[in-house]
């Protein structure tokens, strides 16, 4: 089954989102589509699951380790810059259920992901696994973004989600730092803990090596970083003492269809 995941959100101080140059979304969208391709036909729900160093550091290290995905980062497109990364990691004494509602969490997500989001908000639901929410987020710098998101209980102990960006707006001057945010999430329960792992493919404007550096020191450039700082904050949020999570709000409007990626077109102007 294919997931989609989307954030909506309301923008009351963000520049209108910009558009990308047909041949930069063209290729982002072939990359998407073969990616998504390339998750489906893995056989291990967890890379965990068959690399055993993996395990080893996430587990017993407590590390939160993060791959190039597909090679080294970024990827050039035309006129943008992807980079495609995986994080993983365990959480030890967690269990799905809380884990998952706290993620489905929404207008609350500034409580558990402190260091990335400074605002969020719940704008539709249908039943427990399809979401549309707002978000501000802090990095790579002030941004106001719309995702739209479908989760998936694989079985008892594995879920799943997509989440798909619909619109990004920088607040203030644009500078081209995110485009696109799309994320991949797996989760998987055992009896000493939850297994976590995601693939994050964002997009933002072509930047030389030195302005990349040099924003990363000091904006917070960075969509390693911001994955490592999720998954970090997940982690320590959903193990705080006293945990309350409140339940799904109700009253809110039902989800219209979820959003999917936009298949591989041609390339424009060519036949």
């Amino acid at each position: 089954m294919k997931l989609a995941v989307v954030c909506c959100l309301i923008f009351p101080a963000g520049l209108p989102a910009q558009q990308l140059k047909p041949e930069t979304a063209q290729q982002f969208d072939c990359y998407v589509q073969a990616a998504e391709a390339r998750m489906d036909a893995r056989k291990a729900f967890l890379r965990a699951d068959t690399d055993t160093a993996l395990n080893e550091q996430t587990v017993r290290g407590q590390k939160i380790r993060t791959i190039e995905a597909n090679g080294p980062n970024p990827h050039k497109l035309a006129g943008g810059q992807l980079y495609d990364w995986i994080g993983a990691a365990f959480i030890p004494g967690a269990t799905l259920d809380k884990l998952i509602r706290m993620l489905q969490d929404y207008d609350h997500r500034p409580q558990y992901f402190p260091e990335t989001i400074s605002a969020s908000k719940l704008l539709c639901l249908t039943g427990t696994d399809r979401f549309q929410y707002s978000m501000r987020m802090k990095e790579p710098a002030i941004l106001d973004v719309e995702s739209d998101v479908v989760w998936e209980r694989v079985d008892p102990h594995r879920w799943r989600c997509r989440s798909l960006s619909t619109r990004v707006a920088e607040v203030g001057k644009d500078h081209g730092y995110l485009r696109r945010l799309y994320s991949y999430w797996r989760f998987a329960e055992t009896e000493k803990g939850v297994y976590v792992e995601a693939e994050t493919i964002t997009l933002s404007d072509e930047f030389g090596a030195m302005t990349r550096a040099l924003g990363s020191a000091l904006m917070g450039i960075n969509p390693e970083k911001s994955l490592r700082h999720s998954l970090t904050s997940m982690r320590e949020s959903v193990l705080k003492p006293g945990l309350e999570i409140p339940k799904l709000p109700a009253g809110l409007p039902p989800c219209g269809a979820p959003v999917a990626p936009a298949a591989c077109a041609a390339t424009p102007g060519k036949k």
